[in-house]
Formats: structure tokens, C-alpha cells, sequence
């Protein structure tokens, strides 16, 4: 059994905060499915993994890193996990970045948007993520004991 199956059979019991960093652990374990290989799982599920992914990479290569590694194939991705969270400025950020380097992706424009990610600043991105994994979360369980009964 992988982590997003173990994750989902024991979802009743876990918090948002304990599914959040069981992801943030796991994610790079080899029995992780690969990103391209999610959509079978809950949506909150792809979205908090395409949220941590997109954080790891920038912290350790900045935007740089983002945009010129393999994790560019899911930026659209990324973006409406942002919007699903309620991170609507990050999500435009990155939509700006993303359109930007498409046309032009030495521009120095680039760099200087980065710097307003929640990276840099002191939005509470995992906070939201929090609320939104336990609001979805809570959502999945209710739908479960549903198509039981």
C-alpha cells in the first residue's frame, strides 16, 4: 500500500496538519506515485501535493528552479491548487511568471515577482492549506458514508 492509499484508508482519523506532513515526508519515498499519476486520488489530496512540490522547489532553486525543471509541466496544476486554497494572489503571481516565461524566460521581470511569493513575505500560505485539506477532507468522509448507505 502506498502513502496515498494508507492516508485515505485511515482519512477519519488524521488531521490536516498530519496529512499535510505525512505528504511533505513521503513524497520523494520511491512507492510515491508520480505527479503525473494522481488523478485517481481526491483532488485536496493532488492539490496539497502540487502545493508542497511547488515549495520545495522554490525554496531550494528559487524560480529558476521552478520554471526550468520538470516540475514546469504542472504549473497550470499549481496554479489552481493556489486557487483552490483560496491563494488567489499566488495563483496570479504564478500565472504572471508562467505567461512571462513562455514569451520572454530570461526576463528579469521574473526574479522580481518571485520576490512577492509567500516565500518571501509573511503570508500564511499553510494555514490555508490546513483549512482547506480539513474542510475537504471532512467532505470526502461525509460522501463516503453516503455512497455506503
Amino acid at each position: 500500500m502506498n502513502t496515498l492509499d494508507n492516508i485515505l484508508e485511515n482519512l477519519p482519523h488524521l488531521s490536516a496538519d498530519d496529512i499535510i506532513q505525512t505528504l511533505g515526508a513521503e513524497m520523494y519515498e520511491k512507492e510515491f506515485p508520480e505527479l503525473d499519476k494522481l488523478g485517481n486520488y481526491p483532488k485536496f489530496i493532488q492539490d496539497a501535493i502540487y502545493i508542497i512540490e511547488f515549495d520545495t522547489e522554490l525554496a531550494m532553486n528559487g524560480i529558476g528552479g521552478v520554471l526550468e525543471n520538470w516540475i514546469n509541466c504542472i504549473i497550470p496544476k499549481i496554479i489552481k491548487a493556489f486557487q483552490n486554497i483560496g491563494a488567489n494572489q499566488e495563483a496570479d503571481i504564478l500565472s504572471k511568471i508562467y505567461a512571462i516565461y513562455q514569451t520572454s524566460p530570461c526576463s528579469d521581470e521574473i526574479e522580481t515577482l518571485s520576490k512577492s511569493f509567500y516565500l518571501y513575505t509573511s503570508f500564511d500560505i499553510w494555514s490555508l492549506l490546513e483549512t482547506y485539506v480539513e474542510q475537504e477532507k471532512n467532505i470526502y468522509i461525509a460522501n463516503m458514508h453516503l455512497n455506503r448507505h
